[in-house]
């Protein structure tokens, strides 16, 4: 059975803070796919700061991670964990989390993207945390979270739901507790040294048509993608890379415009919701495991063209 939110220890990379009911940071995953929103349009971002609307919804009484109030009607997402149960002994190295969502469609094709008025609560995602820190954000019936660098011992799993924009519905987020007892534990990864990480984007070039489900494939150098280090403390020379729309600024480290996140040279991005003849910038960024940004920013951008 599924319990209420349990506090969990805050990183830089946390999306969850259930102690005070206040969504934090949060991202996207790249694992997730679904078909588009047709109703759902969006045009290009002529500035790297999201734009702000008249027609926003009005608010409820939920917060979003920078503190603000969510839409009217996110209060209907619900998830519950259908598995593992309360106290469940893990001797392996992953643990599996089956979930359930209700009041909205479960999507990862509109995240990133900006959904206004009555259907910024129709459509989400939800959010995985480990001990309080965010691992990814799913849409898909279950999720397998890697406990590599993870010590034995009783862990809290989080579950919470989230708006396109992975604004997080915090007090219908779900918690159960796992026992890590590995039988065969994994070996420790360590920070390695490294020359100047550096990523560009190989495909697709800087005005293509693009349409449908399509791959963004990069080339990483001087940096260890991991997705087994997702929400994990930092190591020196590892992290991840996110795919962002039109912007990488703003609150939550850029994260509201985030469409995926990999640990390997592709992800599957999605012109659902995006306005046939727009012009977009996807901008590929590496982050550390705790999913910020490094710092000086090393990012690549192409500007594409939406097709029918």
């Amino acid at each position: 059975m599924s319990k209420s939110p349990l506090p969990g220890r805050l990183r830089p990379g946390s999306a969850f803070r259930g102690a005070v009911g206040v969504g934090a940071l949060a991202l996207v995953a790249a694992a997730c796919s679904s078909s588009g929103h047709p109703s759902v349009a969006a045009s290009h971002a002529k500035s790297p700061m999201p734009e702000m609307s008249s027609s926003m919804p009005m608010a409820s009484s939920s917060m979003s991670m920078g503190g603000g109030a969510l839409p009217m009607g996110a209060e209907r997402m619900h998830v519950t964990i259908v598995s593992a149960a309360e106290g469940t002994k893990v001797t392996g190295n992953s643990v599996m989390v089956r979930v359930r969502v209700s009041g909205y469609r479960d999507t990862c094709a509109l995240a990133g993207k900006h959904v206004m008025e009555m259907e910024a609560t129709a459509t989400g995602h939800y959010h995985v945390l480990l001990d309080g820190a965010l691992v990814n954000m799913y849409c898909t019936p279950a999720a397998e979270v890697s406990l590599q660098n993870v010590k034995p011992g009783m862990h809290t799993l989080t579950v919470v739901p989230a708006l396109d924009d992975h604004a997080e519905v915090t007090r219908n987020a779900r918690s159960v507790m796992f026992d890590y007892a590995p039988a065969t534990p994994l070996p420790a990864l360590t920070g390695v040294t490294a020359g100047t990480p550096a990523i560009a984007i190989v495909s697709p070039g800087s005005g293509a048509t693009v349409s449908g489900t399509f791959t963004v494939q990069v080339r990483i150098t001087n940096f260890r993608p991991s997705c087994a280090l997702f929400g994990k403390p930092n190591l020196d020379g590892y992290g991840h890379w996110h795919l962002n729309l039109d912007s990488a600024a703003g609150g939550m480290m850029g994260m509201g415009g985030m469409m995926g996140m990999s640990c390997t040279d592709t992800i599957q991005a999605s012109t659902a919701g995006l306005t046939p003849g727009s012009t977009h910038t996807l901008i590929a960024l590496l982050v550390d495991n705790e999913h910020a940004p490094l710092m000086p920013l090393i990012a690549a951008r192409v500007t594409v063209r939406i097709g029918t």
